[in-house]
């Protein structure tokens, strides 16, 4: 941004600039024959308004911190049709998750909020005299929220088709999504960001066991995994050797930053403590028959149990294995075990649920869930172009959509659908764009409403609370490191709805955020009659 020497004067330069900015755009923004019919007096009232509010974001922004800071802000009034502010709308940044909303909004402009993404039973057998003569496969099509109760669920079916014994295979099916299941690999990042779990068109429970140890009162020891499959083997044992004294205490202050939506700041002493109790520790593996191995080492104390996240390295597998336990436990024997492949065209279905693409967009944007994320960009690959190369389909359908808008998006480029990848750029001009869209779509009010409410729930639950924009502003939320940005819309105190995009990319996170919260309490309070005692105090949260 270039230097600021006064706050009226930014205020001048963007007011002399904004119609020449809007032109820019390309046509996203531009105000339609009604807006610019409006009769003069209404509009000369309205622009004195809103230059009272681009004045109120100019001082905020007007700060030397943000001199080395690369920066971008729109602000749009979606029910006057009128481009208020516009800073620096065309240049690309890291857009952190905000990256979310482009795949998101294509997904329901492509599929719909109410997309069924079914796992389905099937078989290529007969059935005769309550037994399946064949195989069962469970054939998965993206649905990342499938849980170890939902097969239960599916098995529960089974039992009552009359089925009491399987003389084939549980098969699981994963081929609706490209075989590439690593984030890192697709996306061609240098830097693993996230352990993302594996992206695949079939798992459960997130792909994830929880692997929990339990001690009694004596030496026993107790492991079992959740979901319980016969696609993975625990073994534990003692640790071969003592443990190791305790080093002294030492003083350290460390700065961690985890990647995602959120940052998280610690600062403190490490401490040590001697060991009265052999440490648990877990490691795992991938057998050549495709079931996992998980070691378990040590023990914790009497009458204690502790557990442990483990990524299932092969979850259609892992699933296969949780539906052969449920269906086992329901009495139906299975003759075939487990396995890989593929259902044959002439499989018939035997049974399936259905869950709706909107409650994957709804978790994946009010909480910023990188896992999530990536399944929607796979489904909306596969949706449009089969199961090769499922993000590079996705990305080129969020350019096509872009393009067919008016949207200019030669700076755009998205690697992955989460915003993990430090290499993804977009342009505050194409965000604004696209929630315009968003908005004026019969699917809209469900798109927004996915989206973090201040001061109520997701990545916004603890911000903004208690100011004009508590329960009022709907955000998408971008953090990385050296990178934040809201994006999302707002009703003023009048009831006009604003929409509004912001992308920092420089290395004071927390400013930014402060002044996130600042402007959306700004938006919020715009029209009162009196000025919000909230905007310019909002501590970080």
């Amino acid at each position: 941004m270039p230097t600021v020497t006064s706050a009226p004067e930014m205020v001048s330069a963007v007011f002399k600039r904004w119609i020449v900015l809007v032109a820019a755009i390309a046509g996203i923004l531009l105000p339609s024959d009604r807006a610019q019919s409006r009769a003069t007096s209404g509009m000369a009232r309205q622009l004195r308004t809103y230059e009272q509010l681009s004045d109120g974001i100019a001082q905020l922004v007007a700060t030397p911190q943000l001199q080395a800071t690369k920066f971008g802000i729109a602000v749009y009034s979606l029910d006057r049709d009128t481009l208020i502010v516009a800073h620096n709308v065309i240049e690309p940044l890291v857009p952190a998750s905000l990256t979310k909303l482009y795949y998101t909004a294509t997904a329901f402009a492509t599929m719909g909020p109410r997309y069924a993404i079914r796992t389905l039973l099937a078989t290529d057998g007969v059935l005769r005299d309550g037994t399946l003569e064949g195989n069962l496969y469970i054939i998965g099509h993206g649905d990342c929220l499938l849980a170890s109760a939902d097969l239960e669920a599916l098995a529960d079916r089974i039992v009552g088709l009359g089925i009491k014994r399987i003389t084939g295979a549980i098969v699981a099916d994963a081929t609706h999504f490209d075989p590439i299941t690593d984030r890192q690999q697709y996306s061609g990042d240098a830097e693993r960001m996230e352990n993302l779990p594996p992206i695949t068109a079939l798992g459960v429970d997130g792909n994830t066991f929880t692997v929990v140890v339990t001690r009694g009162a004596g030496d026993r020891v107790r492991v079992h995994t959740l979901p319980a499959s016969s696609g993975v083997i625990v073994q534990w044992a003692a640790l071969p050797r003592p443990p190791r004294p305790a080093p002294p205490n030492r003083s350290k202050t460390r700065i961690r930053q985890r990647y995602g939506d959120r940052i998280f700041i610690h600062r403190g002493r490490r401490r040590s403590h001697a060991l009265t109790i052999e440490p648990v520790r877990i490691s795992s593996a991938l057998r050549s028959d495709g079931i996992q191995e998980i070691r378990v080492f040590g023990k914790p104390r009497p009458n204690a149990s502790v557990s442990f996240a483990v990524t299932m390295l092969d979850p259609p597998l892992a699933a296969a294995g949780a539906l052969e336990r449920s269906l086992t436990a329901s009495g139906i024997r299975i003759e075939g075990g487990i396995r890989r492949g593929t259902a044959p065209q002439n499989a018939r279905e035997l049974t399936s649920m259905e869950r709706p693409l909107q409650d994957l967009v709804t978790l994946c944007n009010k909480n910023s869930d990188n896992f999530i994320a990536e399944h929607v960009m796979k489904i909306l690959g596969a949706y449009c172009c089969g199961n090769t190369r499922c993000n590079v389909h996705a990305y080129r359908t969020v350019m096509a959509l872009l393009d067919s808008l008016g949207i200019r998006s030669e700076n755009c480029v998205l690697f992955d659908g989460s915003g993990l990848s430090r290499r993804n750029r977009v342009t505050v001009a194409s965000l604004l764009g696209l929630l315009r869209y968003c908005a004026r779509q019969r699917w809209g009010d469900v798109f927004f409403q996915s989206l973090a409410l201040a001061g109520c729930d997701g990545t916004l639950a603890r911000r903004m609370k208690g100011t004009a924009a508590d329960s009022n502003l709907w955000g998408k939320t971008g953090t990385h490191r050296n990178v934040s940005g809201l994006a999302g819309m707002v009703r003023s105190a009048s009831g006009e709805r604003f929409l509004f995009a912001m992308l920092w990319n420089g290395n004071s996170v927390g400013l930014y955020k402060r002044l996130e919260n600042q402007l959306g309490e700004l938006l919020a309070s715009f029209g009162s009659m009196e000025p919000a005692n909230s905007v310019g105090t909002s501590p970080p949260r």
